[in-house]
């Protein structure tokens, strides 16, 4: 009889052990607080910007409540104002780097712009201003963390990289950042540079400009090292856990999708064995924000894909040449460009991840001259940003689309 007794206690200790862990869920994502998402509830298009000064590179937090883009205020193609806004455009306020932030003057990267999930921490890729810049070869580049909240900015120098790196010129040392991605948490940065000052599009193995090297630094300027040599520097992103997802080239026409851990440096490298073939060169990737999934468009042929991060293709498609993935991974925003088509028929269209890319619905028609590199989406798509060009103020503005509940 005491037997019998112990041996249902130690069962349901373990049937409770195993509902504890069949119930346990996991924190939820903050998603989009006021936002419904995509084709629920009544759609907004709204043009928050109007006037004649340039403003590009929108972004939006993957929360959905913070825009952000650069502006030109003094029209001498030095991006100097970084402007926010929530998706309605009511509520606007501007970041002056030259003076709020910086006393020197510098030359921003616009494509280079990024925020984090929360919409507290920005980074950018800056030069400095030299009256006589042809006198200064090679031009030096920093890139910049800015904090939204106190208004104060780390500049961090990448060529401050511990290790010297390949192929081994006088200036190997040097690094030149193209492009760069903040972690949704805010903490971790992934950068792309050319070591060199030599594009691999100059070397007899590779078709076209690519840089050197993926590196990471922490987002308070410690840990700066180099992950990962010879990718395309323009196909970056990261994950929340701090993985670090790029393209490489592994032969002439040739890339490959990989994945590196943040921590784990250049052993724990890994091709996700998706081999693309292509001319040109791979023209972005993006992940969801776990990075289970993987979306990547090439620059020829308009062809779109969408795998996992074991390697496996989930979809591809022709029809579009530009391709964002939402942060939970159910969505691709892609830009439909078909010439025959009418302008209310192309444009910025929502397709199914798992219904192999079906259209789900419209988010912007092509009257609005959409700028494809200006575009970027909320986590769950309830919130997307573009630029446009404005025919009537002869230039650059700003278009939000959202749901609202």
């Amino acid at each position: 009889m005491r037997k019998t007794k112990y041996i249902f206690i130690f069962i349901l200790l373990i049937t409770l052990v195993l509902v504890g862990a069949i119930c346990k869920k996991e924190e939820p994502l903050e998603r989009e607080e006021g936002f419904g998402s995509p084709f629920q509830g009544e759609k907004k298009i709204t043009q928050i910007t109007q006037n004649r000064i340039r403003d590009l590179s929108p972004r939006v937090s993957g929360d959905g409540k913070t825009i952000i883009f650069w502006r030109d205020t003094d029209k001498d193609n030095y991006w100097d104002t970084l402007v926010l806004t929530d998706p309605d455009g009511k509520e606007k306020k501007t970041i002056k780097i030259r003076g709020d932030v910086f006393t020197d003057k510098f030359g921003i990267k616009p494509e280079s712009l990024d925020i984090d999930h929360k919409g507290n921490k920005v980074v950018f890729i800056g030069t400095p201003f030299v009256e006589n810049w042809r006198l200064v070869d090679p031009m030096p580049e920093y890139f910049f963390v800015l904090d939204l909240n106190a208004e104060t900015a780390r500049k961090i120098d990448p060529h401050d990289l511990p290790e010297k790196h390949y192929p081994p010129e006088d200036d190997a040392e040097r690094a030149w950042p193209s492009f760069i991605k903040i972690s949704p948490d805010g903490s971790k940065i992934a950068f792309t540079a050319d070591v060199t000052g030599v594009d691999f599009g100059e070397r007899h193995d590779a078709p076209t400009l690519t840089d050197d090297i993926v590196g990471v630094v922490n987002s308070d300027g410690t840990g700066l090292r180099v992950l990962e040599k010879g990718i395309n520097g323009y196909c970056l992103a990261i994950d929340d856990s701090g993985r670090v997802f790029f393209a490489r080239t592994i032969a002439k026409y040739k890339w490959t999708l990989a994945v590196v851990d943040f921590e784990g440096g250049l052993e724990s490298g890994r091709s996700l064995g998706i081999e693309i073939k292509c001319p040109t060169n791979i023209e972005g990737i993006s992940i969801s924000k776990n990075g289970k999934r993987i979306s990547g468009a090439l620059a020829s042929g308009g062809i779109v894909f969408v795998a996992n991060d074991q390697g496996g293709i989930i979809a591809q498609s022709h029809d579009f040449t530009f391709s964002m993935i939402t942060g939970d991974g159910a969505r691709l925003l892609g830009f439909e460009t078909k010439m025959d088509l009418k302008p209310e028929q192309r444009g910025l269209i929502y397709y199914d991840i798992d219904n192999n890319l079906e259209q789900e619905g419209q988010v912007l028609d092509m009257t609005y001259k959409i700028h494809s590199p200006g575009i970027d989406v909320s986590y769950s798509g309830g919130v997307v940003v573009t630029a446009i060009y404005d025919k009537e103020h002869g230039g650059e503005e700003i278009v939000t689309i959202y749901w609202e509940k």
